[in-house]
C-alpha cells in the first residue's frame, strides 16, 4: 500500500474513533450518563422522522437499519427513562407513532449543537473548491458503505 493510502487509512480509523469518543463524552455530560450514544441517535431519528410525518415504528427501524424487535427494545428503554412515548394511530389501531418528550427535545438540541460545531470546525477552514472535493469523496465513501452493508445483509 502506498504511503498516501496508508495515511488515509490511518486517518479514517483515528477520525472514526475520535468522533465516537468525543460524541460519547459530550452527550454523556449532557444526559448525566443516562443515555448511550445509540439511544441519542434513536432520539435524533425520531425527531427527523416526526418532522417528515413518518414517525412510525417500521419507518424509524428502516431509517436506522435495525429490526423492528431491536427498535422496540430500545424504544421501551427510552420510554421508561421518559424520553419517548408510544401514541396510537388515529384510525389504524395496528400502527403506533413514536413521539419524543420535552426531555428528548433537550437531548436532541445538544446533539444537533455537537454536530453543528463539529461540521463548522471542518468546513470553516477550507475553500469552496476543497469543499466540493470533500463532498464528492464522502459521497463515494457513503456509497461504498451502503453497498457493503447490502452485500453483507443479502
Amino acid at each position: 500500500m502506498t504511503n498516501k493510502k496508508e495515511q488515509i487509512k490511518d486517518f479514517f480509523i483515528k477520525c472514526f474513533y475520535s468522533i465516537i469518543h468525543t460524541e460519547e463524552v459530550v452527550l454523556n455530560s449532557v444526559s448525566s450518563g443516562a443515555l448511550t450514544i445509540n439511544e441519542v441517535h434513536l432520539i435524533s431519528a425520531v425527531f427527523r422522522a416526526k418532522a417528515a410525518g413518518k414517525n412510525t415504528f417500521s419507518i424509524i427501524a428502516k431509517m436506522l437499519g435495525v429490526t423492528l424487535g431491536t427498535l422496540t427494545t430500545s424504544f421501551t428503554r427510552l420510554a421508561k427513562k421518559g424520553y419517548l412515548l408510544r401514541v396510537p394511530h388515529e384510525t389504524d389501531k395496528r400502527k403506533f407513532y413514536i413521539v419524543p418528550t420535552d426531555l428528548a427535545e433537550e437531548i436532541n438540541k445538544e446533539h444537533i449543537a455537537f454536530h453543528d460545531k463539529m461540521f463548522d470546525g471542518i468546513i470553516g477552514s477550507i475553500s469552496e473548491e476543497q469543499l466540493g472535493i470533500v463532498i464528492d469523496s464522502l459521497e463515494k465513501l457513503n456509497d461504498f458503505f451502503i453497498k457493503l452493508r447490502n452485500e453483507t445483509t443479502a
